[in-house]
């Protein structure tokens, strides 16, 4: 991918915790910055999770990035980081155990950028869990936030780039107003921008898992270390709208059914497993049926899918299937019946009253069974994302990026600003049979793609 500053996997900090009153010291000598107020909070329902399964080969870390028609001065950018982290709270913490559950304890430490890497969304190791969970990286053009997904979700995450990005933009002059996504960093933090939506909105009408089998995997080379493969395409946004509207589908329903017709092909031609389910996970913004302004976790999944064992699939029958099955779940009482299954177990006294060790046991268990082993890959699409025309002018386009796991080696991410769609695969296999299906996919549907990688060789036309 253009642009990436090569470097150590290691660059930033190293994770040393201070001692509270170091860190305080430190951080009043920097002018301006306010260190966070000492509270505590409760991981958000879908936070619980990710501290569980937390391991090098499950990487529960999403990137958010800002490419910048300018060169990044990283002196500003540590100024905005220190201004813009007190009006996220929830932010500004380190992850603790305690006997009973995980939870997040306010940070005093003074938050510090870094470099930009070539392979980012590195999982948090234990001894950086009690340093900050997000990471401020810098390259040439790009301003990058990296979120350990027990703090938020794709909507809070863009949220806090927006705001950042603004601020970096004030100390040049740029008057950028709040709204859009944009929040005011001279304003105290509002409490709703930190309550658990969840629990506020499940009904408990009525609790419904969706039952799901195994669903196929792919296989392939596993790159050493935490070496990633990404591949990142930019699509013209009015054309890639054009397309959807033609076959009467969404842009996200269109480009799910295109990685899932591609998928299914590569499992026909593997010769293994060809009868397993193949499904692509689709995270759902919660908030827009149920408003609420938090930024802390507030989505669900949806799974859409194909069973090979029932018979041959065309394109045209899956994009079928993936328009209706997104139209029946994705609505607001069959999501709160999901919703409700996942509060739920928080309500059992055995549960409330389990030690630690034994919760931690337990989830794991449970999540092998309803957890990433029921979905192929995912795709995630964050929309058209609006600015204000002042931070419009500053910013080329934004980028999305999620961190691949530990039995789905290669996932999606889309995001959209003013008339560029850039999606972005990363993966830890060597084999990129699934990327260049995709995007050849889109070239035959008569779109345009501008291919480029974080490998050696140059961009591209597809």
């Amino acid at each position: 991918m253009a642009r990436i500053i090569p470097g150590s996997k290691h660059a930033g900090r190293d994770g040393e915790q201070n001692r509270p009153d170091q860190a305080m010291q430190s951080a009043r000598a920097t002018t301006g910055f306010r260190p966070a107020v000492k509270a505590w909070y409760r991981l958000d329902n879908a936070a619980k999770i990710y501290p569980v399964i937390m391991r090098s080969r499950h990487v529960s870390v999403f990137r958010m990035s800002a490419v910048m028609v300018s060169e990044v001065v990283p002196d500003q950018l540590q100024r905005a980081l220190e201004m813009t982290l007190p009006r996220f709270p929830t932010f500004a913490v380190r992850l603790r155990h305690g006997l009973f559950w995980y939870y997040l304890e306010s940070n005093p430490e003074r938050p510090l950028i870094e470099e930009d890497v070539r392979n980012p969304l590195r999982s948090w190791s234990r001894k950086e869990e009690k340093t900050f969970l997000f990471r401020v990286r810098y390259g040439h053009h790009r301003i990058a936030v990296e979120f350990f997904h027990a703090l938020t979700d794709g909507f809070g995450g863009l949220v806090f780039l927006k705001t950042l990005v603004a601020t970096y933009l004030s100390l040049q002059g740029v008057q950028v107003p709040a709204g859009r996504g944009i929040l005011d960093v001279n304003q105290p933090p509002d409490p709703s921008e930190m309550e658990d939506a969840y629990k506020r909105v499940s009904n408990f009408k009525i609790i419904r898992r969706p039952k799901e089998t195994r669903a196929f995997h792919l296989q392939g080379t596993i790159r050493p270390g935490h070496e990633l493969h990404i591949i990142k395409g930019t699509v013209p946004a009015d054309k890639i709208t054009a397309v959807a509207a033609g076959l009467r589908v969404s842009v996200t329903e269109l480009l799910v059914a295109v990685y899932l017709y591609q998928l299914y092909r590569i499992q026909q031609q593997g010769g293994y497993r060809t009868s397993d389910p193949i499904r692509v996970s689709v995270p759902i913004n919660v908030r827009r049926f149920y408003p609420s302004n938090t930024v802390r976790n507030f989505a669900l999944y949806a799974n859409p899918g194909i069973e090979p064992a029932f018979g041959v699939y065309t394109f045209d029958e899956i994009l079928k299937l993936v328009h209706h099955f997104m139209r029946y779940t994705i609505n607001e009482k069959y999501l709160n019946a999901m919703m409700c299954a996942n509060v739920a177990p928080e309500k059992s006294l055995l549960m409330r009253l389990s030690p630690l060790p034994l919760k931690t046991a337990a989830m794991r268990l449970v999540y092998n069974f309803v957890g990433e082993s029921r979905f192929t890959s995912t795709l995630s699409n964050l929309g058209k994302t609006d600015m204000p025309e002042s931070m419009a002018k500053h910013v080329d386009h934004l980028e999305f990026m999620l961190g691949p796991s530990h039995l789905n080696q290669i996932n999606c991410a889309v995001i959209s600003t003013e008339n560029k769609v850039v999606i972005q695969f990363s993966a830890t296999m060597e084999e990129t049979d699934p990327q260049r299906a995709f995007f050849k996919h889109l070239v035959q549907l008569g779109l345009p793609v501008q291919i480029s990688s974080n490998q050696d060789y140059s961009s591209a036309e597809v």
